[in-house]
């Protein structure tokens, strides 16, 4: 059968779609949601702290579809362990292709940093389930000339439901299509090269177990041949949050952002703010097509006109962004009380003559590194055992917490701050 794409990819080497079922894929990815998807930065600030991390969600969009389409070759092999139910018929596989290319195409400009910016801001997944089910959005259209039903049932399997469970794992899960393919793609345009996924091993070691009086498979692993990967998805996931998603500079310019967004809330209407995002910062009903003009494009235009802007505070957020003038951080002990910092930093701010609001904050965030899934089985000679039973280091990852916990302020303030917050570090 001749391709009907073929694409070169840096992490999964030539992406192809080919034939009647993944043709789906094509169709999907000339449509403008999906299209705007390569104007969209998959690691938002990211590539301020590593240079390489410019890559789009249009190319995770892809990279997931290719695991997708991996994952159900694999289903296939092992159609013969599972009931009928469990099986995927060449329709449930143009669904499953479509959510996995199409589960983040409802992100905002600079993805996730985008949700934590604007006041009573919808989650992408949110968007996503509009632009699904929005009548006016091509991948509907697309969608409705396979089934009248496949816009829901790709919406809802996006959003972990589905009649065949092990499906719904699959694209939100433990073991999803989205994470196999970001902490691939995040890892390698980042440099990052700790803890290295294994794909072709984990998609191997994949078995799909009908446990004793139950009518559903669930995802196992071969525990001889599978569990050194799994330990490894683990610790990379644990990794490269800790390398580089928490990394201190993508922090400090997500802080700057939220705090720019938050002048401009404040504010009336600003010359060169695109009428989507004012719409937004007042708090009014904004439609899925509206939405769909807001890109990172968009949003970079904007903030070179506050450059400009007669508003001193706005105009010292813009240029920090602009020229990449991010916040200093300290990092702060795990047992300081979070109040405590903050009133100190405020306190300090303000005595170095600037509004607290605006120039940064304490940022605690704390990594679960494994939280049991029950749903996940690990199959060995002595039968059908837990992650934690059949592994000593998920054991003993489940145990830590890992707290990154930090101040953020203005670099000119050092002086000022290192002071008053010299006994909390």
């Amino acid at each position: 059968m001749t391709a009907l794409v073929i694409l070169r990819d840096p992490v999964h080497g030539l992406i192809s779609f080919e034939g009647p079922v993944e043709g789906v894929v094509e169709r999907l990815m000339n449509t403008r949601e999906v299209q705007r998807l390569r104007r969209i930065r998959a690691l938002g600030h990211a590539s301020l702290a590593f240079p390489g991390a410019e890559h789009s969600r249009f190319a995770h969009a892809v990279g997931s579809a290719h695991v997708m389409k991996r994952y159900l070759d694999r289903v296939r092999r092992l159609a013969s362990d599972i009931p009928a139910s469990d099986r995927i018929d060449d329709d449930m596989a143009r669904v499953a292709l479509a959510a996995a290319l199409l589960h983040d195409v409802g992100h905002g400009p600079f993805s996730h940093t985008f949700e934590v910016v604007l006041p009573d801001a919808r989650a992408h997944e949110e968007w996503t389930s509009s632009i699904l089910l929005d009548e006016d959005s091509q991948v509907h259209q697309v969608l409705c000339e396979l089934d009248p039903t496949v816009p829901r049932l790709v919406e809802r399997l996006v959003h972990g439901q589905s009649p065949i469970p092990h499906l719904a794992r699959a694209v939100s899960g433990t073991f999803d299509v989205d994470r196999c393919d970001y902490l691939l793609r995040d890892s390698y345009m980042t440099g990052v090269r700790y803890g290295l996924l294994d794909l072709d091993w984990l998609l191997a070691a994949l078995r799909l177990h009908l446990p004793p009086g139950a009518t559903a498979a669930t995802l196992a692993v071969d525990g001889e041949k599978g569990l050194t990967a799994v330990e490894g998805f683990f610790l990379n996931r644990l990794y490269m949050y800790r390398q580089v998603y928490l990394h201190k500079a993508v922090r400090a310019a997500d802080a700057v952002s939220r705090a720019l967004f938050r002048r401009l809330h404040r504010l009336p209407p600003r010359p060169g703010t695109p009428p989507a995002l004012e719409a937004m910062l007042r708090g009014e009903t904004v439609s899925t097509m509206t939405f769909l003009e807001l890109d990172d494009a968009a949003v970079q235009t904007a903030v070179h006109h506050y450059v400009d802007d007669e508003d001193p505070v706005l105009c010292d957020l813009a240029r920090r962004i602009r020229d990449r003038r991010l916040f200093k951080t300290m990092r702060l002990r795990a047992d300081v009380q979070p109040e405590e910092a903050r009133q100190r930093l405020e306190e300090a701010l303000r005595d170095g003559g600037v509004d607290p609001d605006y120039a940064g904050g304490v940022d605690r965030v704390e990594i679960d590194a494994y939280i049991e899934d029950e749903a996940l089985m690990v199959l060995g000679s002595r039968g059908v055992s837990r992650l934690l039973d059949a592994s000593p280091v998920m054991r003993g990852l489940s145990r830590e917490t890992f707290v990154h916990y930090r101040a953020l302020f203005p670099g000119e303030l050092r002086d000022s701050v290192a002071p008053a917050l010299a006994d909390l570090r």
